[in-house]
């Protein structure tokens, strides 16, 4: 690698690509164009590639920019997942991944919290009606909320990183890089959802097995009381999934708009007397 890159330089230029990328799946979520993020990660791609003198890479990027061409925003539904993925962005996120891999990435900084603790005092701040009209009504509001928090703290969070697999791809919730560690979240509202739940995290703790990451948590939002901690756990080693993941509770409330189901909901809350 040319000796005028410096590791830190290195470590902000990957950074740059990986926030072209997650701002590009953000887009895809929301309905915008992500094809020109695409694009633009692709550039940054090269010009790195170029400028490090890993010219052999940079060939194999050209040849894919070549098919990606006039259609950067190309998606595919992934079974696995459930929902479409950029095309390009995931073939992309594979060279970024080995190029972590192989060139190393630094600490962006030093993370006074563990994160566990971190997640756990989210818990305050997604369901503060200071900031929110009501408390959170779906995972992707859970999602949404928890990495507002994360990003204050880990300006690497990848939002819906890519782990490509031979056969399938894979995509938790968030990617935090600079500790090696993938967050999943999940929504319960009833004891009726928990078997659902414990098999989608016991089938994503084979899927999201990679060289590149080091440690799993999964979130689970409850709206009222239904599992503990404890259980979770028990759950995760049960079934023989390693000490690296993690499953914590936040215990949560139920959404005021979920709660207006009848006419008779408020009153009976607040009966008002009859003369």
């Amino acid at each position: 690698m040319n000796s005028n890159l410096s590791m830190n330089g290195v470590s902000e230029i990957l950074a740059s690509i990986s926030e072209s990328l997650s701002s590009a799946n953000i887009a895809l979520e929301r309905g915008d164009d992500s094809s020109w993020r695409i694009q633009g990660a692709f550039v940054k791609m090269r010009v790195f590639l170029e400028a490090a003198g890993l010219l052999e890479a940079l060939k194999d990027v050209q040849r894919i920019e070549v098919d990606a061409k006039n259609e950067w925003g190309k998606t595919a539904f992934a079974d696995e997942i459930g929902e479409d993925y950029l095309v390009w962005g995931a073939t992309l996120y594979q060279y970024l991944s080995a190029l972590k891999m192989t060139l190393g990435a630094p600490q962006l900084g030093v993370v006074t919290k563990d994160v566990i603790q971190i997640l756990r005092e989210t818990e305050y701040s997604i369901t503060d009606k200071n900031c929110f009209p009501d408390a959170p009504a779906s995972e992707s509001e859970v999602h949404a909320r928890v990495e507002a928090v994360l990003r204050c703290v880990f300006p690497d969070l990848i939002h819906k990183p890519q782990i490509a697999k031979q056969i399938k791809q894979f995509q938790p919730d968030t990617g935090l890089p600079s500790i090696g560690t993938l967050i999943e979240y999940k929504f319960m509202a009833n004891h009726t959802q928990a078997k659902r739940i414990a098999d989608e995290i016991l089938a994503d703790t084979r899927g999201y097995l990679s060289s590149e990451w080091k440690s799993y948590i999964y979130v689970i939002y409850e709206t009222t009381r239904i599992k503990s901690e404890k259980q979770w756990r028990q759950l995760l080693r049960e079934c023989e999934v390693k000490a690296n993941t993690e499953a914590i509770v936040i215990s949560g409330e139920e959404p005021r708009h979920s709660a207006r189901t009848g006419p008779t909901t408020r009153a009976a809350s607040s009966p008002t007397p009859h003369p």
